[in-house]
């Protein structure tokens, strides 16, 4: 259902089936004090603003972000979504529970994996270290969402330097309210034949889960018969390509008919065949991992852009391959799942794939014991969707953004490299729960993936 007015001021729709998904996985992490896959978009910069103090201008833009993208600021309330238009005090309130300056010498490697759930998206500015983390549950939107929201927000803060964020026609925002996927695609409340054909094909592949590889590392930290536990923060260690690697990693995978996530998702399995040992070439065992696709270029306009940005439009599935197969193969067969893209089926499925999980979930006990993997994520276009300079053009002040980075709380054993490019850089990071890996054994994973890749792309020189 679309959005309605139920009361002045104050709008509702129904949770998508979705978004309800998600919710349900993000609300299990409540227990340890934590929204399991939270996202994290970070953004590291150098400003001139002034007159306006540099704090006080990304407060006005996350304030006129909230005019241009509303739905950063609905709230759950069971199975409705709540958006009320502010008033002045409102609006006020609103901001002082959502932005956050953190003062003394914290990075963003500090702060991200210790933020706790909230109710709203949020977004904090690490004085000290010229960051900012916008940090939203996951049902609020995804990867592409998350960077376009942190795009919006650099913009919103320039274009809006000389004004009053609380002068904006407050009350028009509502138009912007985003949909949920299932209203966006028009997908029938009753299933058909097709859809039914459709969601069993993607469910089917859970069973992919079963006797795949995980992480057999000895725990030095956990109870191992806890699913999931915070007694750590995340720790996110990132390695980054320098332009001109970047730029032959790029042309490599070109010149072999691969797209660059084809290429780090077959590393990606490499890397977790190397961490296993020996023991993976065999015949009886196979790597699991998710492939993903953006649904963004299949929603009516407007939501297919920015405008789409504070909503979750991407579907997922599971793949296997076994271990003994070659990096070349395994890329290959990567680059036929991602050239499919979102397929007629998939998108079909969604509203009753969503359906069926939820009650997958609700009745099936965590697996024992507790399942871990080494799984990707990878960012298409970030360079397209976080620019490198805004800048006001009337009187020359500027916000320049050097890097940004995503990532999502984990509280299980599995581990997750997340990519994207930006500034010409390919960038890798890993999410991981320190109850369960120490920062060697990260920093081993990120670099087996990165020289899995290289050594698969890159000519051998003498």
């Amino acid at each position: 259902m679309a959005w309605t007015e139920t009361e002045p001021g104050l709008w509702q729709r129904p949770v998508g089936e979705n978004e309800s998904m998600i919710k349900m996985i993000g609300d299990a992490g409540q227990a340890s004090g934590k929204d399991v896959w939270s996202i994290s978009a970070t953004a590291c910069f150098t400003a001139s603003v002034e007159p306006k103090p540099l704090a006080q201008a990304l407060r006005d833009g996350w304030a006129a972000l909230r005019f241009w993208h509303p739905s950063i600021a609905t709230t759950a309330d069971g199975d409705t979504l709540h958006y009320r238009v502010p008033d002045v005090q409102q609006l006020t309130h609103w901001l002082d529970e959502t932005f956050t300056v953190l003062q003394g010498e914290l990075t963003v490697d500090h702060i991200l994996g210790t933020l706790p759930p909230r109710p709203l998206a949020c977004c904090y500015y690490l004085e000290h270290d010229g960051a900012v983390i916008l940090h939203l549950s996951h049902w609020r939107t995804d990867g592409i969402g998350a960077f376009h929201l942190l795009g919006a927000l650099f913009n919103a803060t320039v274009q809006h330097l000389r004004d009053d964020p609380y002068r904006l026609p407050w009350g028009d925002e509502t138009v912007r309210l985003v949909p949920g996927v299932e209203e966006a695609l028009k997908l029938p409340t009753e299933p058909t034949e097709a859809i039914h054909t459709a969601t069993s094909m993607y469910l089917s592949t859970l069973g992919f889960a079963k006797g795949a590889l995980g992480i057999t590392r000895p725990l030095e930290l956990g109870d191992e018969l806890e699913p999931m536990a915070a007694t750590k923060a995340t720790r996110l260690p990132t390695l980054s390509f320098s332009p001109d690697q970047t730029a032959e990693l790029l042309s490599a995978c070109s010149q072999r008919g691969l797209r660059f996530e084809s290429a780090l998702h077959a590393s990606v399995t490499a890397a977790a065949c190397s961490v296993e040992g020996p023991t993976a070439a065999s015949d009886q065992k196979h790597h699991t991992t998710t492939l993903r696709h953006s649904l963004r270029p299949h929603l009516p306009a407007p939501y297919h852009g920015e405008a789409g940005a504070a909503g979750l439009y991407t579907a997922g599935y599971f793949v296997k391959v076994p271990t003994t197969q070659s990096w070349l193969d395994n890329a290959l067969y990567y680059e036929s799942e991602y050239a499919k893209g979102p397929t007629p089926e998939l998108l079909r499925s969604r509203r009753q794939y969503a359906l069926e999980m939820k009650a997958i979930m609700s009745r099936t006990a965590p697996p024992h014991p507790p399942p871990s993997g080494l799984d990707m994520s990878w960012v298409p276009g970030a360079q397209d969707l976080v620019g490198t300079m805004y800048a006001d053009s009337q009187d020359g002040r500027w916000l320049q953004v050097d890097r940004i980075g995503i990532s999502v709380d984990v509280l299980s054993r599995h581990v997750y490299v997340f990519a994207w490019i930006f500034n010409g850089q390919i960038y890798c990071r890993l999410a991981f729960n320190r109850a369960f890996y120490d920062d060697d054994f990260a920093d081993t994973v990120l670099g087996l993936v990165a020289q899995h890749l290289t050594s698969n792309l890159l000519p051998v020189v003498s």
